[in-house]
């Protein structure tokens, strides 16, 4: 007995504590809400399982291709080139193969030509022997970080790339990169909340670390050299603007004194000079980097043939390098950005980041640090383009001559680009009631521009048509130029034409006068009476300023002023303004950069005493639960979850003449479907929507995966692709910015759709029916770290191109979050309490929400994602103004609006973000420290309201999605649970069943020895 109690305890004791620790675990991980819906967005979620019925009777989205330009050379992505059909795994590998040929197109447009002296390019031969320099050209930068980034998988270098289109690399030069001695190359990308970066390395390779043997193999690749600058930026981290470790600390290894990431570090410099002197034929710059760099040493320096602006090119985009270098594709890109000499001279400079300085856009309270950070727009619409070619028309109409400011300050204009041929351009036909002169405020301007391609190469233009309203000193704040349509060619044969139509509404030519600037009494759109100009030019400078390079323009006279009034709050007040406050700040605390006076209204950086006068802000932080005088609040509370048959999701899908199916918001049906859903339901929905929406069964509506992001579906957030996988990495949005090519960008949204349609297969099945995309955000300066997922400096051209991406991945059934509403132009401290931003009307309407409101409009999408900073002192998602007023209200918008991930911010609670009009709670959990945050309110009238309308606004979304595909009468789901969770439960059982297979033995054992003889000491003899 002795032995067996011996061996028992033993058992007991390490079975107990090791099933013990298991189970708890297994309880924790899943009846926890928060982690379990954690670890099932890093492995995977519930899986949908067929129960009865046939599904694919209801496929209410097809999956035929329906391209403007791309030719992918299939209709059907369900069918082979015979017409078999084809495995849900090969479905999934052929849209796959196509995107990354659809990306290489993208890329042979975006690719800008900024240099060509003397025709260097295109090389000549089939095979050109070229030495690549440059470290980083081992590694090049494909996307971002973070929601920028994608699936590199199977991912094209640099090098793979040249050697597809026939180069051959000078290998010596080559193994050097690629092995430890050249060094560590550049760089990660640091993690997404990285905080203040003050330095990252670049990692060129000394020249003097270049072996004899790799410098005597030049000669012998002599065709070309061509030398790579690579950039890197991402989510949660701003590029440096100081190359440090620390303020004030040794500068990284490269770096000169006083240098920003955005130049050249000495290494590189040293390494340009070097290889321009080493006696290539031509010496060719590839610049690596999807924000705009200081360039001037390319114009200046004469060792350097051609330079080419390549971005990001994805996963695939490196193909189309050598192919644009070799001239079997003609360069048609245009620059997004404007590309100065100086980023320190720009007007954005002075108000970024943390202000050059540590803490140094931190509030201060009563002399002490409030955690609290700003940044001021101080430049207000001048900024980019719109600062330098203003500010050089001021200086010619002035002195009759800019004093060379321009030529001074900006190597490449907004819009430029070269190409292999030359186009000449004609104005064929102009169209307004009555010619000459605007009458109405709803006419609109057509003109018809003939494009003849008079050069040695077939190729595509890009036709840029500006426009230059009147202009009163003191009045209301207008940039000399700005763009108002733009059109890219088809393929044009050498000595052949084509005609390119362009529009402009003449209202989008107003101006918004929020403080009543031109003391008219009127506060809101207006069309001020005078002459406006439309220039049709080959980039922002040459189109008012060279009209030898053959700009053409036209005049249009308004004889009145016209106003657009809005009346948004219904007050009739003629005052439109929603965002007061903010301009108040603006004009109380900062005088704002003015064209009446450049100099003198020039930005400056905010001093610790301006801080500390404007903590009076902190007070009105806070966030009032409840106001019965407010336009939410509701005295009554709708009666939910009520009992019988509910209404099925599907039936809400009509179909019309055409054959496409669609739900209507207004459907009778759907607000009787919403009374059977309960107040628990739709928070478990609301609250818990990180890259999914949740099931509600007694509808039908299904589970929905949403993935990020704007460089095609990705989440960062899983462990070896547990749902999003095997999809694009497509190039970085300004790459599809620079190509100017609407249809190519509608093309890419098709793709996308497509990819999403077949979404999960190797799973459940499920598609991808929503996309954290595109990002509609500007370059409002060149460090913005997330620059890579914004298409431009310019709000129409983002616009326009994220209108038609939203409108190609509708087609599909695919609903678009547009990220990020608004001004989220700055990664540093964009969640530390809510960056508080802080810029007038005008400027917040005229540039930083007018992308957005194209995108509303034109592109007709159905979902929007708000950002984590503020307008002011209000959280932009829970900005009643911002979302209601504006969004809802003034642009017609209807469907779904997500917050950006928040675990437990304070300053975002989910009620706030109800009460303004928003709709989902982007999190595994709503608050976890605080569960009851959405629940708090389920005896309030307003917050069941609020629900209620939430919901309403889900389900419309998600009926309009290839969501619904193959749900309909008679299929039947269930859905099981995770795979982890049944791996923990196998665990578990396996533990047990371990335990009693251990404890059998031990017993056994024990019984054994307690039959042996014994010694009178009690041991067992042997």
């Amino acid at each position: 007995m002795k032995f067996i109690l011996k061996y028992c305890r033993v058992w007991f004791l390490v079975s107990a504590i090791v099933i013990a620790l298991f189970f708890s675990a297994t309880m924790v991980a899943t009846q926890n809400q928060f982690l379990a819906n954690t670890i099932s967005t890093v492995l995977g979620g519930e899986r949908r399982v067929l129960v009865s019925g046939d599904p694919t009777k209801y496929q209410y989205f097809d999956k035929d291709a329906s391209f403007r330009q791309f030719d992918p050379g299939v209709e059907n992505f369900n069918v082979d080139e015979n017409g078999r059909q084809l495995s849900d795994k090969d479905k999934k590998a052929q849209a796959l193969e196509k995107a990354r040929l659809l990306n290489e197109e993208i890329e042979e447009e975006g690719i800008v030509l900024l240099k060509n002296e003397n025709n260097a390019l295109p090389l000549e031969g089939d095979a050109p022997r070229v030495s690549v320099f440059g470290k980083n050209s081992a590694d090049i930068v494909l996307g971002g970080s973070g929601s920028g980034g994608g699936n590199t998988e199977g991912a094209i270098g640099l090098y793979e790339g040249l050697e597809n289109a026939g180069f051959v690399l000078n290998p010596e030069l080559k193994n050097f990169y690629e092995g430890n001695s050249s060094g560590s190359g550049r760089e990660a990308n640091p993690p997404i909340e990285g905080g203040g970066i003050t330095g990252l390395r670049i990692g060129e390779t000394p020249y003097a670390n270049y072996p004899s043997s790799v410098k005597s193999s030049y000669s012998q690749y002599d065709d070309a050299a061509i030398i790579v600058i690579s950039r890197i930026g991402g989510e949660g981290f701003d590029l440096p603007r100081t190359m440090v470790t620390s303020y004030g600390g040794v500068p990284v290894e490269g770096a000169k004194e006083g240098q920003h990431y955005l130049e050249l570090d000495a290494n590189e410099e040293k390494l340009v000079e070097e290889v321009t002197k080493a006696g290539f034929d031509k010496v060719i710059l590839l610049v690596n980097c999807s924000t705009s760099m200081e360039l001037g040493f390319v114009e200046d320096n004469d060792g350097i043939d051609a330079a080419l602006w390549i971005g990001s090119p994805g996963s695939s985009g490196t193909n189309a390098i050598g192919r644009v270098l070799k001239g079997e594709v003609n360069p048609s890109g245009r620059l997004v950005d404007t590309y100065v000499r100086d980023f320190t001279a720009d007007p954005t400079f002075k108000n970024f980041g943390d202000n050059m300085s540590s803490r140094g856009n931190e509030y201060m309270s009563a002399g002490s640090p409030s955690d609290y950070y700003f940044v001021e727009y101080e430049e207000g619409l001048y900024y980019g383009y719109r600062y330098y070619e203003t500010r050089s028309y001021q200086e010619v109409y002035r002195f009759g001559e800019d004093g060379g400011f321009y030529e001074d300050s900006v190597v490449y204009p907004f819009g430029y680009g070269l190409s292999y041929s030359t186009f000449d351009w004609e104005i064929v036909e102009e169209k307004t009631t009555p010619a000459g002169t605007i009458s109405s405020p709803d006419d609109e301007i057509t003109i018809t521009v003939k494009v003849t391609n008079n050069g040695p190469y077939a190729g595509k233009d890009v036709v840029q048509l500006y426009y230059s309203a009147p202009y009163y000193n003191g009045g209301i704040e207008k940039s000399h130029v700005v763009l108002g349509d733009y059109a890219k060619t088809p393929l044009i044969e050498k000595d052949a034409s084509a005609e390119v139509t362009l529009r402009i509404s003449v209202e989008d030519m107003a101006s918004y006068d929020y403080s009543d600037a031109n003391g008219n009494g009127f506060k809101g759109y207006e069309l001020e009476q005078g002459i406006y100009s439309l220039y049709v030019g080959r980039n922002a400078h040459q189109a008012w300023n060279q009209p030898e390079t053959g700009s053409l323009s036209v005049n249009y006279y308004v004889p009145q002023t016209m106003f657009y009034e809005m009346d948004i709050d219904g007050l009739g007040d003629g005052n439109d303004n929603q965002f007061d406050d903010v301009s108040s700040y603006m004009q109380r605390y900062s005088s704002g950069l003015s064209r009446s006076s450049f100099a003198s209204t020039f930005p400056t950086t905010p001093t610790a005493e301006d801080r500390e006068i404007a903590a009076d802000i902190l007070n009105a932080l806070t966030f009032v639960y409840d106001d019965a005088n407010a336009p939410y609040y509701a005295e009554e509370a709708p009666q939910q979850g009520k009992s019988g048959q509910a209404p099925q999701i599907y039936e809400l899908l009509k179909e019309a003449e055409d054959g496409t199916y669609s739900a209507s918001f207004d459907d009778e049906l759907l607000e009787e479907m919403l009374n059977y859903i309960t107040v628990e339901e739709m928070i478990n929905l609301i609250g818990t929507a990180n890259f999914n929406t949740a099931r509600i069964d007694s509808i039908g509506k299904p589970a929905t995966i949403d993935p990020d992001g704007p460089a095609g579906f990705t989440n960062f957030m899983e462990v070896g692709a547990a749902t999003v996988y095997d999809t694009c990495f497509y190039a970085s949005e300004c790459v599809i910015g620079s190509t100017w090519n609407k249809d190519l960008a509608y093309d890419m949204g098709v793709m996308v759709g497509i990819e999403g349609q077949i979404g999960n297969a190797k799973g459940d099945g499920r598609p991808y029916s929503g996309w954290y995309a595109p990002a509609a955000n500007i370059h409002r300066s060149p460090f913005g770290g997330r620059n890579w997922e914004y298409y431009s400096e310019d709000p129409l051209l983002s616009g326009k191109m994220g209108a038609n991406v939203v409108q190609g991945a509708k087609s599909k059934g695919v609903y678009t979050y547009i990220k990020h509403f608004a001004v989220n132009e700055q990664e540093t401290n964009r969640d530390t309490n809510g960056l508080v931003t802080w810029v007038d009307e005008q400027t917040l309407r005229e540039i930083y929400l007018k992308p957005f409101q194209i995108i509303v409009e034109e592109g007709q999408t159905t979902a929007m994602m708000s950002s984590f900073n503020r307008i002011g002192t209000t959280w932009t998602g829970g900005s009643y103004n911002l979302i209601t007023n504006v969004l809802r209200n003034e642009w017609g918008f209807k469907g779904v609006v997500i917050t950006d991930y928040s675990v437990s911010n304070p300053y975002m609670p989910p009620d706030q973000m109800l009460r303004a009009g928003g709709d989902l709670y982007l999190s595994q959990s709503y608050l976890p420290s605080d569960p009851s945050a959405l629940s708090a309110g389920m005896d309030s009238a307003t917050q069941i309201s609020l629900l209620r309308r939430a919901m309403k606004n889900v389900l419309y979304t998600v009926a309009n999605s290839c969501a619904m595909n193959g749900i309909g009468e008679g299929v039947v789901y269930r859905y099981a649970m995770p795979m982890w969770m049944v791996w923990l439960i196998i665990i578990n059982v396996v533990l047990v069943a371990g335990a009693a297979v251990w404890g059998f033995f031990a017993i056994r054992k024990g019984l054994k020895k307690s039959k042996q003889p014994q010694t009178p000491e009690g041991n067992v003899t042997q």
